[in-house]
């Protein structure tokens, strides 16, 4: 036997921690998120158990609370002790395949007893990883994947995912929330490069495209799909970086980290972002709860309604006026500096009122701030000839931007609450 293997059993959490984990982040997930959690779950911990690859897992509670991870590493010492004392010893250091090809194969005529001691251990201290893990995430109601917003994307963490975020914390303060786009956009030019190295960015529908000065500084195709990339195409110093539909504002996130920009402009949130403020007073609802067909069902386009409780309409955002219903005066369409196009409707079959009770405060092409005024109506006059006066709002391109937020269910005060962020 190998007496000073006894200090390589530090892979054993792989195969018996992490299981619990994943069990605890599943039981502890919404019921109408938990499918989804169990795929993304599910190929990790086979991957860990097998391989003794943990990183997405492990690079996941650092990310959403490390606290997690110190507990990981108490139970991992407390674990491999546990085993040593009960006579365990040998090359335990990887994932199931490394147990199984150097230890129990060769090793279990002779060791038996030992080895089925060890599965016994192990799975005992699956269900204490459960148990500590399941009662830690719901006392302290860690955002764990299954437990995040019901508008929010789970998903397990990379290393450099990880990394960006720290480096955007570092940059922007750690109380302010880091969103996708800025992570992506950070990961990516680490991956290819440095600032120093990229010559010439733009993008087309689906991809970034970046000149660089030094090919050879560009990290390879793992790199970046771990940071979220869909693929990588090189051609010399021309690099195509596949992000999907939200490279625009991945792209305008990668511009603003090579300019160097304020730390207020690469925060979230910000000036970088792309939000909609309330266009009225009064109760916020889901597109999907308009009564009419052609909104409901999104063939306008995704977004909300509002109940108003003032008469006059103003612009959520900053921009230009693409469209003007002059004759019926019930919608109003907007193009935004960042390219998001919107349809501002009042009311259902209004059009039928052939202009009368709205007043028209804009014409087409004209720029306008948010908070301008577009329209004013008369409620009560609609109301009184039968018709809803609610008014929808639609993002007539939302396919373009998949990390579109939209916010509801609160009573908003117009030009102050945030409807929607890009």
């Amino acid at each position: 036997m190998f007496p000073g293997a006894g200090f390589s059993l530090h892979g054993s959490s792989k195969i018996f921690g992490i299981p619990g984990i994943a069990l605890a982040i599943y039981a502890t997930a919404k019921p109408a998120k938990k499918k989804a959690v169990a795929g993304l779950l599910i190929p990790a911990t086979i991957t860990a158990v097998i391989c003794g690859i943990t990183e997405p897992l492990e690079f996941t509670f650092l990310f959403v609370a490390p606290v997690l991870f110190v507990v990981h590493a108490v139970l991992a010492a407390t674990l491999a002790a546990t085993f040593f004392l009960f006579g365990v010893v040998g090359s335990f250091g990887a994932g199931l395949i490394d147990a199984i090809v150097q230890n129990w194969i060769p090793l279990f005529k002779y060791h038996s007893a030992t080895y089925i001691m060890q599965i016994v251990v192990g799975l005992c201290f699956t269900a204490i990883y459960f148990f500590v893990f399941r009662y830690l995430i719901v006392k302290n109601d860690y955002k764990t994947p299954g437990r995040t917003e019901d508008d929010e994307e789970d998903k397990l963490y990379s290393k450099a995912e990880y990394k960006a975020k720290k480096a955007m914390e570092g940059k922007v303060g750690e109380n302010i929330k880091i969103d996708e786009r800025d992570l992506k956009a950070t990961a990516f030019l680490e991956a290819l490069g440095g600032k120093k190295n990229i010559k010439d960015v733009t993008n087309c529908a689906t991809r970034l495209r970046v000149t660089v000065v030094d090919d050879t500084l560009v990290k390879g195709l793992s790199t970046f799909t771990k940071a979220g990339a869909h693929g990588l195409v090189k051609n010399g110093h021309a690099i195509q970086v596949i992000v999907g539909l939200s490279v625009p504002q991945v792209r305008e996130r990668f511009e603003a980290l090579l300019q160097d920009i304020s730390d207020a402009e690469i925060a979230s949130g910000t000036e970088k972002s792309t939000t909609l403020k309330a266009f009225v007073n009064g109760k916020v609802i889901p597109i999907t709860e308009v009564k009419d067909e052609m909104f409901a069902q999104k063939m306008m386009g995704d977004g909300i309604a509002i109940y108003p409780q003032n008469e006059t309409m103003i612009a959520p955002a900053d921009g230009e006026i693409t469209m003007v219903m002059e004759e019926s005066g019930h919608a109003v369409g907007m193009r935004l500096a960042s390219g998001v196009e919107i349809l501002i409707h009042i009311g259902i079959d209004t059009v039928k009122m052939e202009g009368r009770g709205f007043h028209v405060l804009v014409k087409h092409g004209q720029k306008v701030e948010a908070g301008q005024r577009l329209v004013s109506f008369d409620k009560k006059l609609i109301e009184k000839e039968g018709y809803s006066s609610i008014i929808i709002l639609a993002i007539t391109n939302f396919s373009e931007y998949p990390l579109m937020k939209l916010h509801s269910g609160m009573t908003a005060k117009a030009n102050e609450t945030v409807i929607a962020t890009f």
